[in-house]
């Protein structure tokens, strides 16, 4: 997806979802995994993106190059801090 379209989706999430805080950005999978699964036992929705940054070439060894950005409703940023740091 190029530059445009990611700003056009992000927009559109920004206006339309009930989900726009930010409690947690992760750069590899096992921890973005183990932040939800703690969202998740705590009943707590959130929302995720996922932002690839993966440079790598045709042939290379591939390394998990992306940003998990965590987003719950405003009035469970508490909640959510607490979950994810317990």
């Amino acid at each position: 997806m190029g530059n445009i379209e990611q700003l056009i989706m992000n927009i559109i999430m920004l206006i339309f979802s009930k989900h726009r805080r930010l409690v947690f950005t992760a750069f590899n999978q096992s921890k973005y995994y183990d932040a939800v699964n703690k969202l998740k036992s705590h009943g707590i929705s959130y929302r995720s993106r996922i932002t690839s940054h993966d440079t790598g070439t045709v042939g290379s060894g591939r390394n998990d190059n992306s940003q998990y950005d965590i987003y719950v409703k405003k009035d469970e940023v508490y909640l959510a801090e607490k979950a994810i740091n317990s």
